[in-house]
């Protein structure tokens, strides 16, 4: 039995505009931009077996075809199935992603996301952000961009989700020196808690000035909070080039920055309404500048997965920033 062809769209992330704990439990505040995972699921019933037998003999028939490399994915999907109570499937998952992995853009989180959405959609079963963000902490501590808006999110464990609102529209000049750091690994490294113990009153008090910006709609007080939280994080996962950055990002004209605490990314945060010609401009003083592998303009984006069932061929368009599905009959 053939299904339906699903297909799913998942937001990365620039870091995280706040993260530490409270009360001690580790959370963050989610910053989704406007880069995207694809995924596109074609899923098949292997007929003559039941799902009690496929439970009974942990999951040894069930066939994924999937990209090299993506386990954590395949072990998503497995678990979003088996909840459901199907019985085994054979399902080809075909990701497209703008993510590179290890720098702090929610890639393994997004990658997982958009699969499940996509398999959801063909097998037709329902499916709420909630039920996912638990099945993704199964497999590894997650960003909260399967959520609408911006969110605050317990993301070890997921001991509570807080919407904080819609997006505050900002460019995001994100610079990147190269290397890689491991989700798994960093939430797993000694002295990690005890950082968050040592900072804990600072953090809040940048949270509080975060909540005050998505209050009155405030990019300064949120670049404000993100720039505390930022240099927290300087003693436990460094950027070298951090101060230098910060006074730089400020003379040319932008309120702050934001790290990605469990990445390698570090960007600047501008008011939305720039110029093209002087984004340009700041983007090629920032390349001679800092010497960085990466510089690149992304925006912040509202969060949330779209998705749906292909009742035609499809193709990816780029296009300001973002993209988008065109449906072709």
């Amino acid at each position: 039995m053939k299904g339906l062809t699903g297909w799913a769209r998942c937001p990365g992330t620039c870091g995280e505009w706040v993260q530490g704990a409270k009360n001690g439990i580790p959370f963050l505040v989610g910053c989704p931009v406007n880069r995207f995972v694809e995924a596109r699921a074609v899923i098949q019933l292997i007929d003559g077996i039941t799902s009690e037998k496929a439970h009974a003999t942990e999951l040894k028939g069930w066939k994924w075809s999937l990209p090299e490399g993506k386990e954590k994915t395949r072990l998503a999907i497995e678990k979003f199935t088996r909840k459901n109570n199907f019985p085994p499937l054979r399902g080809q998952i075909d990701l497209s992603s703008e993510l590179p992995t290890g720098k702090g853009m929610a890639s393994s989180t997004a990658d997982m996301i958009a699969a499940m959405v996509a398999v959801s959609y063909s097998l037709q079963i329902p499916w709420d952000a909630e039920m996912l963000a638990r099945l993704v902490l199964e497999v590894e501590p997650t960003d909260p961009v399967m959520f609408e808006g911006i969110t605050e999110f317990a993301h070890r464990d997921g001991t509570y989700v807080k919407p904080l609102g819609t997006v505050i529209p900002a460019h995001l000049l994100m610079m990147d020196w190269g290397g890689s750091l491991d989700t798994q690994s960093f939430n797993a490294q000694q002295g990690l808690s005890a950082h968050y113990r040592k900072n804990e009153m600072e953090i809040r008090a940048a949270l509080t000035l975060f909540y005050e910006g998505m209050l009155t709609g405030d990019l300064e007080k949120i670049a404000r909070a993100s720039t505390v939280s930022a240099r927290c994080n300087q003693e436990i996962n460094p950027k070298p080039e951090f101060k230098n950055f910060l006074s730089w990002v400020l003379h040319m004209g932008g309120l702050g920055v934001i790290t990605a605490h469990s990445g390698t990314l570090l960007a600047g945060v501008f008011p939305f309404n720039l110029p093209q010609t002087l984004r340009r401009n700041i983007q090629a003083e920032a390349r001679v500048h800092f010497r960085a592998e990466a510089v690149e303009w992304i925006e912040t984006y509202g969060g949330g997965i779209q998705g749906g069932v292909e009742h035609a061929r499809w193709k990816s368009v780029r296009g300001d920033g973002e993209i988008r599905k065109e449906f072709i009959y």
